[in-house]
């Protein structure tokens, strides 16, 4: 698979050493855009010498008509807002499209993207759509999520998802211009740092139906931008849960809890470990035994393998899924997901109240979509 980064900051750049270094089988770089010539100094040696650099997308994709060169697919690694129209052009030209985390920053971008593909996929059935949700390959959360499904311990009770080490000094949010502005960024820590938690979220305990959002702008930094959140989730089933992220706490943590009927789920560290009762907590809650009686619980370790390799595994899931070999790990129209929650955290948070999650294709989704961008557009002057 010939491939083309878009995008060379500091994980298209990652990508493309991976690739250079031959660490994704059947991928091969030919051309890349927006990379700094520090940058490029630093790395020209790693990269093949036949590759071709592009000031813009828009100049890559006009020297891909123009037939300067040949590739079968597109990697996206570049702002959020720019995901929409780089992806759209790559499947009207009937290339296959890996994007970075999130698909944009309206949901409505992530619905357009997932139309042009479908319309382009009528002309090229094997046309390929995935996004870089790279911590689905982590065994711990495929350990969580193979649990929650079975239903071996009940239906979830309550979630609770602590994340706040993803501190981020100031040098950070000064490193690039478009960083931590409503503008260009379109958001702070929860389109930054958060779309990965969100996406697994979602992934293992499905999607909530109401959300309550709490975003405190420049909090711990100087910008204009939420660096601090809390969440409120509600789900169909009566489960509730909470979710904390910030990028100005130290030391952090990252704890994820899933109560189910009958078990607990902790992940923290890279560990699992269960409690599950003896016997279903229903027993116990309508026996005669004493009043003041707790339920018998049994801990055991869950052995998970290491969180290794988690890109290599994701870029190469996506050339075997063009051989036809595998499922996407994790595919384009997917990715809406975490940009629902993340836009309705915000919407909630401006509105100070409860969000209703719209279902797809509904008069409400449109007015949801409405909602949230009118009032990042004001944040963002636009």
């Amino acid at each position: 698979m010939k491939v083309a980064i878009i995008g060379m900051g500091n994980m298209g750049s990652k990508y493309a050493i991976m690739i250079a270094e031959g660490k994704i089988s059947g991928m091969e770089l030919v051309a890349a855009t927006r990379i700094r010539p520090e940058r490029f100094n630093s790395i020209k040696h790693i990269l093949p010498n036949s590759l071709l650099i592009y000031e813009s997308a828009k100049k890559l994709f006009d020297a891909y008509d123009a037939k300067e060169f040949f590739i079968d697919a597109v990697l996206i690694v570049t702002p959020h807002y720019s995901h929409e129209e780089i992806a759209i052009n790559a499947f009207q030209r009937g290339l296959h499209v890996l994007c970075d985390k999130p698909a944009g920053v309206y949901s409505r971008q992530a619905r357009n993207m997932m139309t042009a593909y479908e319309q382009a996929k009528l002309k090229s059935p094997t046309l390929a759509y995935g996004f870089i949700f790279h911590q689905r390959t982590f065994p711990v959360y495929q350990k969580m999520k193979e649990i929650v499904a079975s239903k071996k311990y009940g239906n979830i009770k309550r979630v609770n998802w602590i994340v706040t080490d993803w501190y981020r000094p100031n040098s950070y949010y000064k490193a690039d211009a478009w960083r931590a502005t409503w503008a260009k960024d379109g958001g702070g820590t929860l389109l930054n740092q958060c779309p990965h938690n969100l996406d697994l979220l979602q992934w293992i305990c499905q999607m909530p139906c109401h959300v309550t959002g709490f975003c405190h702008e420049g909090k711990y930094h100087s910008i204009e931008v939420e660096d601090d959140v809390t969440a409120y989730f509600e789900w169909e089933n009566g489960a509730t849960g909470v979710f904390i992220a910030s990028t100005g706490e130290a030391a952090g943590v990252n704890r994820l809890e899933i109560s189910l009927d009958d078990a607990l789920l902790v992940c923290e560290k890279g560990t699992l470990k269960i409690g599950y009762l003896d016997k279903p907590e229903m027993e116990y809650r309508t026996g005669l035994q004493d009043c003041f009686a707790k339920p018998v619980c049994i801990w055991e370790d869950i052995h998970c393998e290491p969180n290794e390799y988690a890109y290599e595994k994701l870029l190469s899931n996506f050339v075997n899924n063009v051989d036809g070999k595998e499922e996407l790990i994790a595919s384009g129209n997917e990715a809406i997901n975490s940009l629902y929650l993340s836009n309705a955290i915000y919407l909630s948070s401006w509105q100070h109240k409860m969000i209703e999650l719209p279902k797809t294709g509904t008069v409400q989704e449109q007015l949801f979509e409405h909602e949230f961008e009118t009032y990042l557009n004001k944040k963002a002057n636009l």
